[in-house]
């Protein structure tokens, strides 16, 4: 049997109501049904864009490429057939995986859209909550949930939506019936959830017993950079990437606590002891190891230890062709689990087994990828652009690839957000589309989703359903902190969120400058303070002056004028370009206008937009704010709001903003953003 590669649709599944009576009562008026049902069906899938792939005679089986192209075709397809002679037809839809097996299709995605299209009845469309996320902000379609149902052969109980437009019907919560589990599993599962609860518990107390190392049972851990055996300074990408894609693999365990690249890197080429590396990065266990290519060969050895007592836990060493890279990280995450007696749910291990490309040319490229965008200079982005390309010319089915693309685009310290961020939604969509799961994906789309589209709601679904998918994810705990903190008043989860980024990434300057900010914008100075100055451990002669001015901000706001003007008297030289310099004379014209140096401020200000013309318009208006100038603050916050200014959405909860809460265009801007 030969299996064609899979992809990810939305399936579309429909069933007559009742067509074996009809048949019984009026055969001649059931040939006449059915001979109109399949010219509707025909002609309004193909007009969308989809492919019937399986006639069960009275229904049928259609995929679509996207969300929104079912549900309209479901929405033609009743409409039509509503006039005479009516067809009373039932629809359910879901977003899954589907592959093909001798022409015939399966896949999760077509069981659970049939059980969905089970539920409904004559005249209805029902969809899954993944349907839903995907329309539910296109105004042209109305639904409501009618409920979470247990269906047959389903281990997750599915919420389940009905269209609610004009027209057509909405199932009864009390009456649905369909293929759902009876009862009695439900009376067997819930004792069996009872026994191995029991069973958990006991497992629980008694680990806790013998391993009080850690009281919750989650293990931190740290892979350093490996190694380059080679020597070769092209092969750095393979050595930093294998150790890469090993913390990727772990991280997706959530009794490991594991600790983020950018940290972990912070130990390239360190001659400190493994002692003192695992302190810095919080770590109890430390993986190390070197990987050597030679010719069509790789030689890796990998080694995990306890960063205390220096006893080697666990080691191996492969020599392999280069083809078996894949399943070398793979045996080596699984290895380190076990050696760990991390508890692996059916999912995790899942997803250690799961391989994005099988193609060896393909992976070089992404790896190579990666390793330019974590350096993060404008000519490495470009590079890593390039190379994720690459992969993709190599395998077009590539999602990792396109999700590597989307967040070179989404996160551009110089180009507008208006002109990147487009390209950067294309490439997570089409990432998503292949895989709905892809935590790096869902990751970015929560980005864009909060920092250029407002669109809180689904940023933070799309974030949390990336921490699910990836516990260990700094970047999804970071910006999902920043949506709570910007969105709502959890602060206090906001800032917890925002501390896990920094457990997770310790030795990071965006985890804790971001953490640090957020406690200035929730009044907790003595805290932002301490946090700004560990921040300030971490920075380049590029961002060095940023957690100094940073500080000078709480003095303002503490009214300790004296000790802010010391601070923007004797900011270091900045040094870059406007990424830089676009918050240094300007942040120190804003400090001089609120001490009330006003002459002081205009002249520094004056000289930044006579320096520097594509200033943050955001920066602007908190120095027009500070002056006094309210008109002039609310013109450049607009135009920062048109041009999607990356630091807009900081507005309901900056301070420096205090004194216009109440103007109208404040207040109207607000709205726009979601913030009201």
């Amino acid at each position: 049997m030969k299996q064609q590669h899979r992809r990810l649709a939305a399936i579309l599944f429909t069933d007559i109501v009742g067509s074996t009576s009809m048949m019984q009562r009026d055969e001649q008026m059931a040939m006449l049904v059915n001979k109109r049902y399949v010219a509707v069906m025909k002609k309004y899938v193909s007009l969308h864009g989809g492919e019937i792939l399986n006639d069960y005679g009275d229904g049928n089986l259609c995929s679509f490429p996207s969300a929104s192209a079912a549900v309209k075709a479901a929405i033609e397809i009743q409409q039509q057939l509503q006039m005479e002679p009516k067809v009373p037809l039932r629809v359910g839809l879901h977003i899954g995986e589907i592959f093909f097996e001798d022409g015939k299709v399966f896949g999760d995605g077509v069981n659970v859209a049939s059980r969905v299209q089970s539920l409904g009845i004559a005249n209805s469309i029902l969809f899954s909550s993944e349907i839903n996320s995907k329309i539910k902000n296109q105004p042209e379609f109305k639904s409501v949930s009618v409920g979470r149902f247990h269906f047959k052969n389903v281990d997750e109980p599915i919420e389940v939506f009905a269209l609610t437009n004009e027209g057509f019907i909405v199932p009864d919560k009390r009456k649905i019936e369909g293929k759902l589990k009876e009862k009695k599993e439900y009376r067997q599962k819930i004792v069996l959830i009872m026994v191995l609860a029991v069973l958990l518990l006991s497992g629980f107390f008694l680990y806790r017993y013998f391993n009080t190392k850690q009281a919750n049972g989650i293990k931190s851990i740290a892979v350093l950079p490996f190694l380059n055996g080679s020597g070769d300074k092209e092969n750095e990408y393979l050595s930093d990437g294998v150790a890469q894609e090993i913390i990727s693999q772990i991280s997706k365990i959530g009794s490991l606590e594991v600790k983020g690249w950018i940290s972990s890197v912070f130990f390239k080429n360190s001659n400190k002891s493994l002692k003192e590396k695992a302190d810095a990065l919080g770590a109890e266990e430390i993986v190390s190891g070197s990987i050597q290519k030679e010719s069509n060969r790789v030689l890796i050895s990998v080694e995990l230890t306890e960063a205390n007592t220096g006893r080697r836990v666990w080691g191996d060493e492969y020599n392999r062709p280069w083809g078996d890279l894949l399943d070398i990280q793979t045996e080596v995450a699984k290895k380190i689990a076990s050696a760990l007696n991390a508890r692996l749910t059916p999912m995790e291990k899942a997803g250690l087994s799961k391989h994005y490309t099988e193609n060896n040319e393909a992976y070089k490229f992404y790896l190579k990828g990666k390793y330019f965008y974590d350096r993060y200079t404008l000519e490495d982005m470009d590079s890593a652009k390039a190379n994720y390309q690459k992969a993709i010319e190599v395998q077009p089915d590539y999602a990792l690839a396109y999700a590597g693309l989307a967040g070179c685009y989404a996160i551009n310290p110089i180009k507008s957000q208006l002109e990147l961020v487009p390209i950067a939604k294309l490439y997570v969509q089409k990432a998503l589309l292949l895989d709905s799961t892809l935590s790096e994906a869902l990751t970015t789309l929560g980005f864009i989703q909060q920092n250029f589209d407002y669109d809180w709601a689904n940023a933070r679904k799309n974030l949390e359903k990336a921490i699910y998918l990836n516990p260990n994810s700094y970047l999804a705990h970071s910006y999902y902190g920043l949506v709570l903190m910007h969105s709502t008043n959890d602060q206090e989860k906001a800032l917890a969120e925002l501390k896990k980024a920094v457990d997770l990434n310790p030795l990071a300057f965006i985890t804790n400058w971001q953490l640090a900010r957020n406690y200035y914008f929730a009044g907790k100075y003595d805290l932002a303070i301490e946090q700004f100055k560990k921040a300030k451990a971490f920075t380049d002669k590029y961002d060095q002056d940023i957690p100094i001015w940073s500080i000078g901000l709480i003095y303002l706001k503490q009214k300790l004028y004296p000790q802010a003007k010391a601070i923007f008297d004797n900011l270091p030289e900045a040094e870059g370009n406007e990424v830089n310099l676009d918050n240094h004379l300007v942040m120190q014209s804003y400090g001089y206008a609120v001490i009330g140096d006003k002459s002081k401020a205009k002249a520094l200000f004056g000289e930044a937009i006579k320096k520097y013309p594509h200033l943050s318009h955001y920066r602007n208006s908190q120095v027009y704010v500070a002056l006094g100038n309210f008109e002039a603050a609310m013109d450049q916050l607009e135009l920062g709001y048109a041009n999607r200014d990356v630091r807009m959405f900081w507005i309901k909860v900056d301070p420096a903003f205090d004194s216009i809460r109440n103007e109208p265009r404040f207040k109207a801007l607000l709205k726009k953003m979601n913030l009201a």
